[in-house]
């Protein structure tokens, strides 16, 4: 006869397998959490804790404690009227000529959130998304530029870095702005950090290529002349020519297919980086009070969509997207051309000398806040991250880098990590008058990772080097 068992004794065995199984689960959780990025994470809370205090320290300066010092979205030149955007969203985003559609797309979306309130407490509520969307974005860069120096000088060094440039005051000033300075600048950092791992071997160019794209549709800068940049880069860092053909197809099918748009409806084939306004600032050429030299009261065909009629936004503020503003920015244009071929060589060159002094000063300076200016340490920042200091920095750890390439001999590589900042650089100083230090900000999360990599390895060789010396004595 089989023995039966002792009452209880399947309970007991059912409870032992519970608690092994139990133990199991919790070591496999514990395994999966200690390989989560908790530094990563760190960078993220403390982005967002920090703008959280500073927005709080901000409150003694705001006008009656409630609205902010900084501009609304609405005040923005380069923004369309949020009642179109909510009136008629599709038929607005369509008809914009004044910059790419992205931020008032984005806009549109939030204002559709809260459909059933007054338009003044819609327009607070999507500025206010807007102002967490972008303390977000100011942890993403730290979190980026973390990931990028873990490969490049290991992880307590970069993590290190990271906060460090978060304390950066023209960081805090354009997580504050509602512009897309500070989304421009986060997506320079990631498409750098995608070419830098494709450069070692990242088999995907699905991060570049995404960047790219995102570029075009947030900022005017970033037109069809940079994707062939992009695609130059990636010829030099020997990525396979089906790739970058398969590059230009998805960016220049999806980019051009916008610019075909835009030409078909205004005869225009980029925006306000590379229109007459700009472009006759940047020359030093200031006869117009743009857009006042036009007769604000003309009347426009009914039929055009709102958006292309309407003289005021809702805080009375002047929409530039009116459509009499495109034939008076082809007269800039034209004066444009016709003045770099009469004006003296010196004159020319004298405008675009100011515009590089613009561009070196502090960054921090374009839109200033209370609060940021009683920071201890901005005058620090300042003075690093603006000229002479700036420019010293970076040409050292440009000659570090280049002896380093003429020792590996990969020069095209070195020269494919160069041409979109180049790009970038150029246009700032070319195209725009008045506010290139704010351009400038676009590259500084990539010049401050360039900066750490390269001179936290002359040191780390500079240590092994008197290692060296001491133990063969």
């Amino acid at each position: 006869m089989v023995p039966s068992e002792s009452p209880g004794a399947g309970s007991r065995d059912t409870s032992r397998l519970s608690r092994e199984i139990g133990k199991a689960s919790l070591r496999s959780i514990i395994d999966k959490a200690r390989k989560l990025p908790l530094a990563g994470a760190a960078i993220l809370i403390f982005g967002l804790l920090f703008q959280v205090a500073l927005r709080h320290q901000a409150q003694p300066y705001l006008t009656d404690g409630h609205q902010r010092e900084w501009f609304s979205s609405e005040t923005l030149m380069q923004t369309v009227s949020i009642l179109d955007l909510r009136d008629s969203p599709l038929e607005s985003l369509t008809h914009i000529h004044i910059q790419p559609p992205g931020f008032d797309l984005a806009r549109a979306i939030l204002v559709h959130l809260w459909p059933s309130l007054d338009i003044h407490a819609a327009l607070k509520q999507v500025d206010d998304a807007l102002y967490l969307v972008w303390s977000i974005l100011y942890g993403v860069c730290g979190l980026l530029m973390f990931r990028w120096l873990s490969g490049l000088v290991g992880k307590t060094i970069a993590l290190l870095a990271s906060l460090l440039f978060l304390l950066h005051p023209a960081a805090l000033v354009y997580s504050t702005l509602l512009d897309t300075t500070l989304l421009s600048s986060v997506l320079v950092l990631w498409m750098y950090y995608s070419l830098w791992k494709l450069r070692r071997g990242c088999p995907s160019i699905f991060a570049v290529t995404a960047s790219s794209v995102l570029l075009f549709f947030f900022r005017s800068l970033f037109q069809l002349p940079f994707l062939l940049v992009m695609a130059v880069s990636l010829y030099l860092l020997k990525v396979p020519w089906r790739t970058v053909v398969l590059f230009l197809l998805i960016t220049g099918g999806i980019c051009g297919s916008y610019v075909a748009k835009q030409y078909g409806q205004f005869g225009l084939l980029s925006t306000s980086t590379f229109t007459g306004l700009n472009l006759v600032r940047s020359a030093g050429v200031m006869k117009y009070t743009w857009p006042y030299e036009v007769d604000p009261d003309g009347e426009l065909p009914s039929a055009l969509p709102r958006v292309l009629t309407r003289k005021n936004k809702l805080d009375g503020s002047l929409n530039y997207n009116r459509l009499c503003y495109v034939e008076f920015d082809r007269q800039l244009e034209s004066e444009y051309k016709t003045y770099l071929t009469t004006a003296p060589v010196a004159v020319l060159l004298s405008a675009y000398y100011n515009n590089l002094k613009i561009y070196w000063r502090p960054s921090s300076t374009y839109s200033p806040r209370k609060h940021i200016e009683l920071l201890p340490w901005k005058s620090v920042y300042d003075l690093i991250f603006s000229g002479p200091v700036l420019i010293v920095l970076l040409s050292l750890a440009g000659v570090i880098w280049l002896a380093q390439g003429r020792r590996e001999k990969d020069y095209a590589c070195r020269v494919a990590m160069l041409l979109p900042a180049f790009y970038i650089f150029a246009i700032s100083i070319l195209c725009e008058q008045g506010e290139n230090h704010r351009f400038k900000f676009f590259l500084e999360p990539v010049f401050y990772v360039f900066i750490v990599w390269q001179f936290h390895d002359t040191v780390v060789r500079g240590c092994r080097w008197v290692v060296l010396r001491r133990w063969l004595r």
